[in-house]
C-alpha cells in the first residue's frame, strides 16, 4: 500500500471519529443524578464522599442552589501539598486539619449546555482543565459530565472505527 493510500484511510477514519463525535451530546453521557456540596463543607467529609463515590469533583452550590463552582480531587491534592509543608495555618473559618471548600474550590467553573457535543467537551476539558462539567438545560443543572464519562466514551468511539 502506497503512502498516499495509507494517508487516506488514516484521514477517512478521522474524520469517521470527528463526525461520531459531533453526534454524542452532554446529555447522552452525563451523569444525572448529581451530587453537590456547599462551600462550609469540610475537605475531609468531602474527600471520604469523592472516594465512596469514585467521582473526581462535585459542583458547589450556594444557598440559593445556584452554581458557585467546583471542588476536585486536583484541589484537593492542592490543599494536601499546603497542610503538609506548613503553608497553611488555621484561621477564623477553619483549623489547620479542616478548610473548607470555600479555600480550595475552583470558581469560574465552566458549565456546558445539554447538547453541548463530545467533541466540543472535550476541548474545553483539555483547555480549561475542567474534571467536572455541570450540564444545565435552560437555567437548570440537569447532570454533570466527568472526565471517567469521557474517556469511556471516546475510547469505546474509538473501538468502533478503528
Amino acid at each position: 500500500m502506497e503512502v498516499a493510500e495509507m494517508g487516506k484511510i488514516k484521514k477517512t477514519k478521522q474524520d469517521k471519529l470527528s463526525t461520531k463525535l459531533r453526534t454524542i451530546k452532554a446529555k447522552d453521557i452525563m451523569t444525572r443524578e448529581v451530587i453537590t456540596t456547599t462551600e462550609d463543607a469540610h475537605l475531609a467529609d468531602i474527600a471520604e464522599l469523592m472516594i465512596k463515590k469514585g467521582i473526581s469533583g462535585l459542583p458547589v452550590l450556594d444557598e440559593k442552589e445556584k452554581l458557585i463552582g467546583t471542588i476536585t480531587v486536583q484541589d484537593l491534592f492542592l490543599v494536601m501539598d499546603m497542610i503538609k509543608s506548613g503553608d497553611i495555618v488555621g484561621k477564623d473559618e477553619f483549623t489547620v486539619s479542616e478548610p473548607t471548600v470555600k479555600f480550595a474550590m475552583s470558581a469560574g467553573t465552566p458549565k456546558v449546555d445539554k447538547n453541548t457535543t463530545l467533541e466540543e467537551i472535550i476541548v474545553i476539558m483539555k483547555y480549561r482543565n475542567a474534571h467536572t462539567l455541570p450540564v444545565f438545560d435552560g437555567g437548570k443543572m440537569v447532570g454533570v459530565v466527568g472526565r471517567r464519562d469521557i474517556f469511556k466514551k471516546f475510547y469505546s468511539t474509538i473501538k468502533e472505527i478503528y
